[in-house]
């Protein structure tokens, strides 16, 4: 299917599942021209033809957000194909489950390559053109953890955290060129990250229709599902509220660990 002159162009890392993959969805009926992102191409490849068969249009590519020429050659790509880029949804990100002091000098290195150099590679990459067309957004998807840290969770929450001051410090620099950014922090969503936590929690399709949002109206920050900003206000009011749920989630880490 070929590209309507007028479509959006949307890069979007991290496309092949969960949240990344409802979001190349949303986008996909909304009539944006994609080009999705992630290690896993066979994933990717039947995401494509599900977009495809809804009438949508995206193109696939590998790309390790850990590898600047990987994600160099897929913003060229883009470029290439399409000559602009409209929207970048910075999403690649794994999880940190773990006590910080049980973690091996390689699941570090892994999560803040991942989840924060990650982020700043793709936005720098693409904010050239940007800038050039004077037009542009970027959605920075981070966690409510960046606010609210817990126990199990130290290292992924700083990531998110300074996702969170890059997105306002980059919205301050680049908003007088035309390029707008917001950062979106998802509390707890349906999604293999979270499998085996057990609360009530809304899909990924919620962080969509924000990045939907975020594309159309610019807010600098948007918290999903909405009910977590009050949360937000009770950790920081209340901080021996969050160490009492801290104290519970170290006793159930510790029943769970052999020995």
């Amino acid at each position: 299917m070929g590209r309507r002159p007028e479509a959006p162009v949307a890069l979007v890392t991290g496309a092949s599942r969960g949240i990344g993959r409802a979001v190349a969805l949303a986008l996909g009926a909304a009539g944006f021209t994609l080009v999705l992102g992630a290690r896993s191409l066979g994933d990717l490849d039947e995401l494509v033809r599900q977009i495809a068969a809804a009438g949508g249009n995206a193109t696939a590519s590998a790309l390790d957000v850990r590898d600047h020429l990987s994600v160099e050659g897929f913003v060229q790509d883009a470029l290439d194909r399409f000559g602009r880029v409209d929207l970048l949804v910075a999403n690649a990100g794994i999880g940190g489950g773990d006590l910080f002091a049980s973690m091996s000098q390689q699941d570090v290195r892994g999560l803040v390559e991942t989840n924060f150099l990650g982020v700043l590679r793709s936005v720098q990459l693409v904010l050239p053109a940007m800038r050039r067309q004077h037009r542009g957004s970027i959605v920075i998807v981070a966690s409510v953890a960046g606010e609210v840290a817990l126990p199990g969770s130290a290292l992924y929450a700083a990531t998110k955290a300074a996702l969170m001051r890059f997105a306002d410090g980059l919205g301050r620099e680049v908003r007088a060129d035309g390029v707008r950014v917001t950062a979106i922090l998802p509390g707890f969503v349906r999604t293999d990250m979270t499998r085996g936590i057990g609360l009530p929690m809304p899909g990924p399709e919620v962080v969509a229709r924000a990045v939907l949002r975020a594309y159309r109206q610019g807010p600098r920050r948007i918290v999903v599902p909405g009910f977590y900003v009050v949360l937000i206000w009770l950790a920081r009011a209340a901080p021996w509220l969050v160490d009492l749920v801290g104290r519970r989630i170290l006793r159930e880490m510790a029943e769970k660990t052999p020995g």
